[in-house]
């Protein structure tokens, strides 16, 4: 269950995702900085609310991640992609 560093928030409102990108791109978390830019978007309905986050901490959990990026807006739903060889 280690992260690869990776990892998507939708946000409800793209504001909201807006927000977080202007406040937590180039954030330090433990040793890492971490990058937050738009996704491509995957459908209509989340347009403009798909963030991209790239140099979390192998540590990071599902949970974590979600309260970091909650204080910014309603998620629909966030992943931190996973080694599938590893788990």
């Amino acid at each position: 269950g280690q992260s690869l560093g990776y990892g998507f928030v939708n946000y409800v409102d793209p504001k909201d995702a807006e927000k977080a990108i202007n406040t937590l791109n180039g954030l330090r978390l433990q040793t890492k900085t971490i990058k937050v830019s738009y996704a491509r978007p995957s459908s209509a309905s989340i347009r403009d609310a798909n963030l991209y986050v790239s140099g979390l901490p192998k540590t990071m959990n599902q949970k974590e991640l979600e309260q970091l990026f909650s204080q910014y807006g309603r998620i629909i739903t966030s992943r931190i992609l996973v080694d599938q060889v590893t788990g």
